[in-house]
Protein backbone atom coordinates (compact mmCIF):
# COMPACT_ATOMS: atom_id res chain seq x y z
CA UNK A 1 0.00 0.00 0.00
CA UNK A 2 2.75 2.52 1.14
CA UNK A 3 4.83 1.32 -2.44
CA UNK A 4 1.45 2.28 -4.37
CA UNK A 5 1.16 5.83 -2.61
CA UNK A 6 5.36 6.11 -3.35
CA UNK A 7 4.29 5.56 -6.65
CA UNK A 8 1.53 8.09 -7.23
CA UNK A 9 3.28 10.63 -5.50
CA UNK A 10 6.13 10.56 -7.56
CA UNK A 11 4.62 11.02 -10.11
CA UNK A 12 2.81 13.79 -9.21
CA UNK A 13 6.75 15.25 -8.44
CA UNK A 14 7.17 14.37 -12.54
CA UNK A 15 4.09 16.47 -13.66
CA UNK A 16 4.81 19.54 -11.28
CA UNK A 17 8.58 19.88 -12.44
CA UNK A 18 7.81 19.67 -15.92
CA UNK A 19 5.03 22.17 -15.90
CA UNK A 20 7.42 24.21 -13.86
CA UNK A 21 10.73 24.17 -16.09
CA UNK A 22 8.22 24.92 -19.14
CA UNK A 23 6.76 27.71 -17.23
CA UNK A 24 3.40 26.45 -17.64
CA UNK A 25 0.01 25.96 -16.39
CA UNK A 26 -3.34 24.43 -17.35
CA UNK A 27 -5.50 27.01 -15.68
CA UNK A 28 -6.06 30.79 -15.72
CA UNK A 29 -6.51 30.60 -11.85
CA UNK A 30 -2.88 29.15 -11.81
CA UNK A 31 -2.07 31.86 -13.49
CA UNK A 32 -3.62 34.90 -11.29
CA UNK A 33 -2.48 32.58 -8.01
CA UNK A 34 1.43 31.63 -9.22
CA UNK A 35 2.25 33.67 -12.22
CA UNK A 36 3.79 36.67 -10.40
CA UNK A 37 6.62 38.53 -12.52
CA UNK A 38 5.44 36.68 -15.51
CA UNK A 39 7.28 33.36 -14.92
CA UNK A 40 4.19 31.37 -15.48
CA UNK A 41 1.80 31.51 -18.29
CA UNK A 42 -1.44 29.88 -19.57
CA UNK A 43 -0.75 26.58 -22.09
CA UNK A 44 -0.84 23.48 -23.37
CA UNK A 45 0.83 20.36 -20.98
CA UNK A 46 4.98 19.64 -21.59
CA UNK A 47 5.09 16.41 -23.64
CA UNK A 48 6.31 14.69 -20.10
CA UNK A 49 3.10 16.47 -18.02
CA UNK A 50 1.12 14.75 -20.54
CA UNK A 51 2.60 11.36 -20.27
CA UNK A 52 2.23 11.66 -16.21
CA UNK A 53 -1.29 12.32 -16.58
CA UNK A 54 -1.98 9.44 -18.89
CA UNK A 55 -0.19 7.36 -16.39
CA UNK A 56 -1.99 8.50 -14.10
CA UNK A 57 -5.32 7.57 -15.86
CA UNK A 58 -3.88 3.71 -16.10
CA UNK A 59 -3.09 3.81 -12.64
CA UNK A 60 -6.54 4.68 -12.19
CA UNK A 61 -8.00 1.87 -14.19
CA UNK A 62 -5.68 -0.48 -13.07
CA UNK A 63 -4.52 -0.48 -9.12
CA UNK A 64 -8.12 -0.67 -7.51
CA UNK A 65 -8.77 -4.02 -9.54
CA UNK A 66 -5.15 -5.23 -8.10
CA UNK A 67 -5.95 -4.26 -4.53
CA UNK A 68 -9.44 -5.65 -4.42
CA UNK A 69 -7.67 -9.11 -5.73
CA UNK A 70 -5.02 -8.96 -3.34
CA UNK A 71 -6.84 -8.44 -0.64
CA UNK A 72 -9.09 -10.97 -1.21
CA UNK A 73 -6.06 -13.57 -2.33
CA UNK A 74 -5.03 -12.50 1.66
CA UNK A 75 -8.24 -12.78 2.95
CA UNK A 76 -9.42 -16.75 1.60
CA UNK A 77 -5.86 -17.89 2.71
CA UNK A 78 -3.47 -17.21 0.10
CA UNK A 79 0.02 -18.66 1.11
CA UNK A 80 1.99 -15.84 2.06
CA UNK A 81 5.20 -16.49 0.05
CA UNK A 82 2.97 -16.85 -3.03
CA UNK A 83 1.09 -13.64 -2.35
CA UNK A 84 4.59 -11.80 -1.84
CA UNK A 85 5.94 -13.18 -5.12
CA UNK A 86 2.73 -11.82 -7.16
CA UNK A 87 2.28 -8.43 -4.96
CA UNK A 88 5.72 -7.88 -5.65
CA UNK A 89 6.15 -8.87 -9.24
CA UNK A 90 3.02 -6.77 -9.81
CA UNK A 91 4.09 -3.50 -8.03
CA UNK A 92 7.59 -4.20 -10.13
CA UNK A 93 5.94 -4.38 -13.54
CA UNK A 94 4.62 -1.22 -12.59
CA UNK A 95 6.92 0.46 -11.91
CA UNK A 96 8.72 -0.48 -15.00
CA UNK A 97 5.47 0.31 -16.89
CA UNK A 98 5.99 4.10 -15.58
CA UNK A 99 9.15 4.37 -16.38
CA UNK A 100 8.62 3.26 -20.00
CA UNK A 101 5.37 5.35 -20.24
CA UNK A 102 7.17 8.19 -18.90
CA UNK A 103 10.46 7.82 -21.20
CA UNK A 104 8.46 6.57 -24.30
CA UNK A 105 10.01 2.87 -24.12
CA UNK A 106 8.73 0.09 -26.35
CA UNK A 107 8.60 -2.65 -26.07
CA UNK A 108 8.89 -2.37 -22.51
CA UNK A 109 6.05 -0.57 -21.69
CA UNK A 110 3.76 -3.33 -23.31
CA UNK A 111 5.60 -6.25 -21.68
CA UNK A 112 5.54 -4.94 -18.16
CA UNK A 113 1.73 -3.96 -18.54
CA UNK A 114 1.30 -7.48 -19.35
CA UNK A 115 2.83 -8.82 -16.84
CA UNK A 116 0.81 -6.73 -14.57
CA UNK A 117 -2.35 -8.30 -16.23
CA UNK A 118 -0.95 -11.50 -15.93
CA UNK A 119 -0.46 -11.01 -12.22
CA UNK A 120 -3.64 -10.26 -11.92
CA UNK A 121 -5.23 -12.62 -13.95
CA UNK A 122 -3.00 -15.61 -11.85
CA UNK A 123 -4.65 -14.04 -8.81
CA UNK A 124 -7.85 -14.04 -10.23
CA UNK A 125 -7.53 -18.30 -10.95
CA UNK A 126 -6.19 -18.65 -7.48
CA UNK A 127 -9.45 -16.71 -5.95
CA UNK A 128 -11.90 -19.15 -8.16
CA UNK A 129 -9.67 -21.87 -7.04
CA UNK A 130 -9.99 -21.11 -3.77
CA UNK A 131 -13.93 -20.32 -3.37
CA UNK A 132 -14.48 -23.75 -5.43
CA UNK A 133 -12.13 -25.71 -4.06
Amino acid sequence: MVSSRLKLFSNSVVQGVARSRAGVVTTPEDVAAFGSKGRLKLGAEPPLAERAGWLWENDLENVPLFLFLALADVLTGGRPMICAVLFGTYFLSQVLHSVALLRAMQPMRSISYVVGVAVCFTISVRLVIAVLG
